[in-house]
């Protein structure tokens, strides 16, 4: 059964259509009705020339997606980039960072201005970047998995405000809210879910031919609401493939296959996938941050969220459809109005109160050069990507990189915005007329209260803080270090940055009656007393200093026992206090730094240095304590012993925090 939206006019034969199941010669009408020629039926030669010349018109529009050239010409008054020099200047960019190449598409509203590429797709066979290389694109692809789910909704298949325990209720979640904040669709997409981001053993799984259903089976233990579902936004790769297994569910047609039907064709983007293309030669290789190994193709599970090849030549399509608010040459892939809510968050504290920066459908807020776009990031093994595009503008492009390293990224996104935005006027922002007393009431201490995993919490809620302060009669955003930042008020409630064009900081109070600060991706954070922060603060200064003085003192210890010196002093008053502080760089340190998700999501010599080396560090406190509380008199030993019962009493302090943070005996292979 085809299910074409509203308003598309699509015409072609099978060949355009290959692999899939519309593969029939004939005319998709806005109505949905289809004209097909059957085997048996005569026509007439004037009949059968109208039917070629038809056939050949309605063709056209797609036909021109795989002729269009990387460049043309600019009409009168369209945006001009001098595409050699820039070229010139990405390359400078590649060689400073050790990139091995960049496949670009710069747009405008009604063409093509460049798409290419500079540098190199594989290095060993020294083969240069085309416009026609696939790209791993990372999460870019929740765009295309939010037009899918669009689609769907603008055909009646489905609606973004239904919660999903009604639409698939065969998908294991849980929300203890449930009853009064059911989780829907769209909250899915806009990461309000409250999920948790992938674990481990999510990350470890790379098979590239498990389906979707088989990827959410993999580990549901992540999709746990740890807040109210429509609150605060935390980035979760779950939550839009749960929402593509909602539209697999409600037009009865898998996944990828949707989109390709449905997305991909409609925009001539025939060479996109969600698998491993099947021309290995389209496919750029992909590198590790050395930038010369090359990087493995690594699955992510989570296909709808992550897994997108995409060229140059077609992401520029796609950039002009969403400039044009669904329209793509004669392609009406959606109307304006439901990209309009493609791009607008509705399902945080923050967009309830009419802010509209942050992340809606697969489609995210940035600024370039001082303008707003809209678009999305992507990042993945031995890729980094960005889309960005401004239909106020008319604008927009795409830039992915072949190195597993976001260095270089920022500043080719900063060239190809300024390029294309050079001249023109940047807005300013609107200002609003605060009494002290309204700014007041934004002041005080913040504590970042939504990580993206709640396994790092214990970590982020220490180093993730926030100030706000009134001098002179302006609000001051302070961070943990460096300088702090005015808040030019825009509402009562909603702040911007001063060079940013729209409110981007929301400040209000939650149901639970607490002030919340909504940052968007920066994070969501709660007030909290300044007295009790600055006390975790010092009690956490205190404990790292501490913990430090052990190795330094037997630095000193050592030595001095060698040359007979200090030989009053047990050796086990020393030595296990030490023992139990280094076993927390063993444990805690070392996999952090150097494991991988695959090291961490499986059973390996990282996760059971993790589970181990945790427990170890338990016995070695314990230990400690006792050695070092003994009652037995050390001759000329007071401050020895006194420095060891500090260091064990620390330790024993990191290990209550520790376990109250679920790390100790953490199997991260289940977690």
């Amino acid at each position: 059964m085809c299910r074409p939206a509203p308003d598309v006019r699509m015409c072609g034969g099978g060949s355009r259509l290959r692999g899939s199941r519309r593969a029939k010669a004939g005319c998709f009408s806005s109505q949905g009705s289809v004209r097909s020629v059957g085997r048996g039926t005569q026509l007439s030669n004037q009949g059968v020339f109208r039917f070629i010349a038809f056939l050949v018109a309605c063709a056209a529009p797609l036909g021109a997606a795989a002729q269009e050239p990387d460049r043309t010409d600019p009409p009168s008054g369209a945006v001009t980039v001098d595409v050699e020099a820039l070229k010139t200047e990405i390359q400078r960019i590649l060689d400073e960072y050790g990139i091995p190449g960049a496949s670009i598409a710069l747009v405008d509203r009604n063409r093509t201005i460049w798409a290419g590429g500079v540098g190199k797709a594989d290095l060993a066979a020294g083969v240069d970047v085309t416009a026609d290389h696939l790209f791993r694109i990372g999460s870019i692809s929740k765009s295309f998995t939010a037009l899918a789910a669009l689609r769907a909704l603008e055909s009646g298949l489905l609606d973004l405000e239904t919660p999903v325990r009604e639409l698939g209720p065969e998908i294991a979640f849980t929300n203890p809210w449930e009853a009064t904040h059911p989780v829907t669709v769209a909250m899915l997409m806009e990461h309000t879910t409250g999920f948790d981001d992938l674990h481990f053993p999510e990350w470890a799984v790379v098979d590239p031919e498990i389906s979707l259903a088989e990827g959410l089976a993999v580990h549901p233990h992540s999709r746990v609401s740890r807040w109210r579902p429509g609150t605060h936004m935390s980035y979760s790769n779950s939550g839009p493939s749960v929402a593509a297994s909602i539209v697999e569910k409600s037009t009865g047609t898998p996944f990828e296959e949707y989109v390709r039907e449905q997305v991909f064709l409609p925009l001539g983007m025939e060479t996109s996938t969600f698998y491993v293309p099947q021309g290995a030669s389209l496919l750029a290789k992909g590198y590790v941050p050395d930038g010369v190994s090359e990087a493995p193709y690594e699955h992510i599970i989570m296909r709808p969220s992550g897994s997108l090849n995409a060229s140059a030549r077609e992401m520029a399509r796609y950039l002009r459809m969403m400039i044009n608010r669904g329209t793509l040459d004669s392609v009406r892939l959606l109307t304006p109005e439901t990209v309009t809510r493609m791009e607008t968050p509705t399902s945080t504290l923050a967009a309830r109160e009419g802010v509209t920066h942050g992340d809606g459908l697969g489609n995210t807020t940035l600024f370039v050069n001082g303008h707003h776009f809209r678009g999305h990031g992507g990042s993945l093994t031995g890729f980094r990507s960005r889309s960005a595009y401004s239909s106020e503008l008319g604008v927009g492009f795409f830039v992915s990189i072949n190195k597993g390293s976001s260095g270089g990224l920022p500043d080719i996104v900063r060239l190809l915005g300024e390029r294309l935005t050079e001249g023109l006027e940047k807005p300013r922002g609107p200002v609003a007329v605060l009494s002290d007393d309204e700014l007041r009431a934004m002041t005080g201490s913040y504590q970042l209260a939504t990580p993206r995993q709640q396994v790092t919490y214990g970590v982020d809620r220490l180093l993730y803080v926030r100030r706000i302060i009134l001098e002179e009669g302006k609000l001051f955003l302070l961070p943990t270090l460096g300088g702090g930042r005015e808040l030019v008020p825009v509402t009562a409630t909603s702040f911007r940055f001063e060079v940013e064009p729209v409110a981007t900081v929301f400040g209000g109070v939650d149901e639970e009656g607490n002030r919340i600060l909504q940052t968007g991706r920066d994070g969501n954070y709660m007030r909290v007393g300044t007295a009790r922060l600055r006390f975790q603060q010092a009690v956490a200064l205190t404990t790292f200093l501490l913990l430090l003085s052990a190795p330094l003192f037997a630095l000193v210890w050592a030595p001095a026992r060698i040359f007979g010196r200090m030989k009053t002093i047990p050796l086990r008053t020393v030595l296990y206090p030490l023992l139990a502080t280094l076993s927390i760089v063993v444990w805690f340190f070392l996999p952090a730094q150097f494991a991988s998700s695959l090291d961490l999501g499986t059973v390996s010599g990282w996760s059971l240095t993790w589970f181990v080396g945790s427990l170890a560090f338990a016995a070695l406190t314990a230990l400690s304590l006792f050695v070092s509380f003994r009652r037995d008199s050390v001759e000329g030993g007071r401050l020895v012993r006194l420095h060891s019962r500090l260091v064990s009493l620390t330790c024993t302090v990191t290990l209550l925090y520790a376990w109250n943070a679920g790390w100790i005996g953490l199997r991260t292979w289940a977690y």
